[in-house]
């Protein structure tokens, strides 16, 4: 089996995955590092390390400085502005104290899902976490009104010089959240807009060769995010990427996907969605995720219908 735990912009989780004999195990191991965690000194040294260690490498990756830029444009001085990974100061700074009282914040019954996905039986695993969980303080559910970032008051236009062979365009706009009826058109048009067939490589690589890699993303969450598209190129080539950049969001903005491109983007999230969920950890975390927003744990039935709606 296997233990492993992810933070994001708006939530963190813990997974442990084993056969199905040793179910009774494994949500023993889980129950007892989200209440008995101790965070022992040396432990937290050594995770400051790595951490450290990788904030100093993504600095090197010249999309990850782009990327915390606008951001930085976008967001201002709004959480989803920081840094995800933190800086040096900030992580060298953290105290055992500061972690227990987060993990004691956060870590009830209100404020979690659980999520046990396979051969199981309903009232078996009831039973178990019932037992196991008992000891978890109720507490209360957290970013009931998350702050969202004020509007942008005009466009920015921000350059960072960096020491590369590569230059990195990226156009970012204020998006949506998970619970706006927005949120599954943005979802075709990042879809649409990322692939090898779609209108940014079509134009920018493939007829102008002048782009090694382009495409869109897009982060939301219990507040507004952002959505991006992006571009690198050779440093000589900026101004005229620039123009036919900003002409394809342009036409994209005005005129919106064709006809053939929505019908792409559709088959495409809809088919990418299905191979997912076909594994069980992931299934398991997009349905504890739907539920922790507010979205429901069924949510993922009714995607299909949401995406083919548009």
């Amino acid at each position: 089996g296997q233990i492993r735990a992810f933070s994001g912009n708006n939530s963190f989780s813990l997974s442990v995955e084993v056969m199905k004999p040793d179910l009774p195990l494994g949500m023993d191991i889980l129950a007892d590092v989200l209440m008995h965690a101790s965070f022992p000194e040396d432990a937290i040294a050594r995770e400051k390390e790595d951490q450290i260690a990788a904030i100093k490498a993504e600095d090197e990756q010249i999309t990850t400085v782009a990327k915390h830029a606008m951001r930085r444009a976008v967001f201002g001085g709004h959480p989803y502005g920081l840094r995800s990974s933190g800086t040096e100061e900030s992580v060298g700074a953290l105290t055992r104290e500061q972690l227990l009282a987060f993990r004691d914040g956060c870590v009830t019954g209100r404020n979690g899902v659980l999520a046990i996905f396979g051969d199981v039986a309903a009232g078996e695993v009831q039973k178990l976490a019932e037992e196991l969980l008992a000891g978890l303080p109720e507490g209360k559910l957290l970013m009931t009104e998350p702050p969202v970032a004020p509007p942008i008051a005009e466009p920015a236009d921000i350059t960072v010089n960096e020491p590369k062979q590569q230059a990195v365009l990226m156009a970012g706009f204020q998006g949506t959240d998970a619970l706006n009826p927005d949120r599954v058109a943005l979802e075709l048009i990042d879809t649409a807009s990322s692939d090898m067939a779609s209108r940014f490589f079509h134009r920018i690589r493939e007829e102008l060769g002048l782009a090694y890699f382009v495409g869109a993303a897009q982060m939301m969450g219990f507040a507004p995010g952002i959505f991006t598209f992006y571009l690198g190129t050779d440093p000589s080539k900026v101004d005229l990427v620039r123009k036919n950049f900003d002409e394809e969001i342009a036409a994209l903005a005005a005129e919106g996907l064709t006809a053939s491109e929505l019908a792409r983007a559709k088959k495409k999230l809809i088919g990418s969605e299905a191979i997912r969920n076909q594994s069980l950890d992931a299934f398991a975390h997009v349905v504890a995720v739907d539920e922790l927003y507010g979205l429901g744990a069924e949510h993922y039935a009714q995607r299909a219908a949401e995406i083919n709606a548009v």
